[in-house]
C-alpha cells in the first residue's frame, strides 16, 4: 500500500509540473494565433485524433499487463514485438488513408481547404505514434517508474521549445511541425528509456511464442481497443460534431474550455500509470487484499480530484486573465460558462478511467467496460440530439451539458455493474455529497467581484476538507503529511 501511494504522488508531481509546463505553453499559443486560427488547430486535432484512435487496438493497456504478470525478462521483448507487429497492421493503412483522403475530408466534408496540410502532417505524425504507448508500457509494466516520471517531465520541456518557436515563426502549419518533430524525438526518447536496461535480453518471438502472446494480449486488447474509440470518439464528439454547423471561432470557443476543462484528466492517468501494472499483479494473488488497497487509495485520490477540480473551477476566470491576456480573455469570454459542465465531464470519466485501469482491466470485466463506454457515446450523442432538435438556443452549451449527462450515465452503470459482480461499492452517497460540495465551489467562479470571491473561498474550502474528512476519505493526519510533502519537494525545487 506504501509502495503504491509512494509512487502516485511522485507520479502526480511528474503530471503537475509536466501540466504546468503544458498550460504555459498553450497559453503562449493561445496569444500568437488568431481565434480562427486556433479554431483549425483543435479541429485539425480533433479529426485527426478521432482517426488516429482507430490504430489503439488496446495494445498498451494489454501489453502492461502481460508485462507486470511476467515473471521472465526474456518474455518482455517478445510481447513488445508481438505487440508492434499487430498495431502496424492497422496504422500503415490508416496512416497512409488519412494521408490521401486529407484534401477530400477538409474541402468536401467540412470545406476548410486550411485543414489539409495539417491532416497529412498528422498523417506522417501516427506512424510514429504507433511506438510509443507500447513502449510506454514496457517502461510501466517493469515498474521503471522513475525513468517514466522524469521523462514526462523532460519530454513537456522538450515540447514547449518546439511548439513555441515553430508556432510563433509558422502558425497553424507551425503547430503541426512542431507536433510531427515531438513525436519524433518521443518515440526514439522511449525505445532508449525501454530496452537500455533490457539489451542483454532482447530475444525474438518463435512462432509458437508469437500465437501464444496473440492469444493473451488480444483476449482483453480487443475490448479496450473498442472501449478507446469510443472514448477518443466522446472526446472529440463535440470538436467534429459543432464544426460542422458553427463557426470556427466558436469551434476554438468551445475547444479552448476543452482544454482546460480535461487538464483534470492529468491525475487519472498520474494514478493509471501506477495503478495497472500493481493492481493487476495485486488481483491475481489476493483479491480481499485487492478491493481494501483500491478503496482506500479511490478515497485518497477522490479527494484530491475534487479539491484540485473546485479551486480550479472557482478561479478559472482569473487563471485565464492572468495566463491568456486582456484580449484573448475577450475572445474566449463564452467559454468560461462552458468550463463548470466539461470540468463535471472530465472529473467523471477520470474516475470511470481509474476504475477501468485498476478494476476492469485486472478483472477482465470486459462486457462491463464495453457496456459502460457504449452508454457514455450513446448519452452524449442522444442528449445531444435531443437539444438540436429542441433548438436549443446555445448549441455550446448545449454540447457541454450532453457530454456531462453522457458521462453521469456511464459511471452510474459501471458503478453499478461492479458492486454487483464483486460484491464491492467504491461510490456511495458520502461521494455523491462531497462531489456536490465541490461542484457548488466551481460555481462561485461565476461571480465577477474578485474580492467576494477572495472572502468566499476560505470558508468554501474549509467546508470541503471537512466533508472529506467527515467521511473518512482522508485523516487530518494523511491531509497534513501530504501537504508536508507537497511543500518540502517544492522547496527542492527552488
Amino acid at each position: 500500500m506504501k509502495s503504491l501511494f509512494k509512487w502516485q504522488f511522485i507520479s502526480f508531481m511528474s503530471r503537475g509540473m509536466a501540466m504546468l509546463i503544458g498550460l504555459v505553453q498553450s497559453f503562449v499559443i493561445l496569444r500568437v494565433l488568431s481565434q480562427a486560427e486556433w479554431g483549425f488547430v483543435q479541429l485539425a486535432l480533433s479529426i485527426g485524433g478521432a482517426l488516429g484512435i482507430y490504430q489503439h487496438l488496446g495494445l498498451a493497456s494489454a501489453s502492461t499487463r502481460e508485462i507486470a504478470a511476467s515473471k521472465d525478462d526474456t518474455k518482455i521483448f517478445k510481447i513488445f514485438l508481438t505487440s508492434v507487429f499487430i498495431r502496424y497492421l492497422i496504422t500503415l493503412p490508416l496512416a497512409v488513408g488519412l494521408f490521401f483522403l486529407a484534401p477530400r475530408i477538409s474541402t468536401e466534408i467540412y470545406k476548410y481547404p486550411e485543414l489539409i496540410f495539417p491532416l497529412q502532417l498528422y498523417a506522417v505524425t501516427i506512424l510514429f505514434q504507433g511506438f510509443q504507448s507500447i513502449l510506454n508500457s514496457v517502461i510501466s509494466g517493469t515498474k521503471r517508474f522513475k525513468h517514466l516520471f522524469i521523462y514526462q517531465v523532460v519530454i513537456a520541456f522538450v515540447s514547449a521549445l518546439l511548439y513555441i518557436p515553430l508556432v510563433s515563426l509558422y502558425g497553424v502549419y507551425g503547430y503541426f511541425y512542431a507536433f510531427l518533430l515531438f513525436n519524433i524525438i518521443s518515440t526514439i526518447s522511449l525505445g532508449i528509456l525501454a530496452f537500455a536496461p533490457l539489451k542483454n535480453k532482447l530475444v525474438l518471438p518463435t512462432r509458437k511464442d508469437f500465437s501464444a502472446l496473440f492469444k493473451d494480449i488480444f483476449s482483453i486488447s480487443l475490448v479496450i481497443y473498442v472501449s478507446k474509440i469510443i472514448y477518443t470518439n466522446w472526446e472529440k464528439f463535440g470538436t467534429n460534431a459543432l464544426g460542422l454547423s458553427v463557426t470556427p471561432e466558436m469551434v476554438a470557443v468551445f475547444g479552448f474550455a476543452v482544454v482546460f476543462a480535461k487538464k483534470i484528466m492529468n491525475i487519472s492517468d498520474a494514478v493509471t500509470d501506477v495503478n495497472l501494472p500493481i493492481l493487476s499483479e495485486k488481483f491475481v494473488e489476493d483479491i480481499d487484499d485487492f478491493k481494501k488497497t483500491f478503496k482506500h487509495n479511490f478515497d485518497r485520490i477522490f479527494s484530491f480530484v475534487i479539491l484540485s477540480s473546485s479551486v480550479a473551477a472557482f478561479w478559472a476566470p482569473q487563471i485565464i486573465y492572468f495566463a491568456a491576456g486582456a484580449q484573448k480573455y475577450n475572445e474566449y469570454y463564452a467559454s468560461l460558462a462552458l468550463i463548470l459542465p466539461l470540468l463535471i465531464s472530465f472529473i467523471i470519466y477520470s474516475f470511470i478511467n481509474i476504475v477501468n485501469a485498476s478494476i476492469l482491466i485486472p478483472a477482465k470485466m470486459v462486457k462491463i467496460m464495453l457496456l459502460g463506454f457504449l452508454l457514455l457515446l450513446i448519452s452524449t450523442g442522444s442528449s445531444f440530439g435531443i437539444f438540436y432538435y429542441l433548438k436549443y438556443s446555445d448549441l455550446l452549451m448545449g454540447m457541454a451539458l450532453a457530454m456531462m449527462i453522457g458521462a453521469i450515465g456511464s459511471y452510474a452503470y459501471i458503478v453499478q455493474a461492479i458492486s454487483k459482480s464483486l460484491k464491492f461499492n467504491h461510490f456511495t452517497r458520502c461521494h455523491f455529497l462531497v462531489m456536490l460540495q465541490g461542484i457548488a465551489i466551481g460555481y462561485g467562479g461565476t461571480i465577477d467581484n474578485v474580492w467576494i470571491k477572495a472572502v468566499m473561498f476560505i470558508p468554501l474550502s474549509i467546508y470541503l476538507l471537512l466533508g472529506i474528512f467527515t467521511a473518512k476519505f482522508l485523516t487530518q493526519h494523511e491531509f497534513i503529511l501530504l501537504r508536508d510533502k507537497i511543500l518540502s519537494k517544492v522547496k527542492r525545487t527552488k
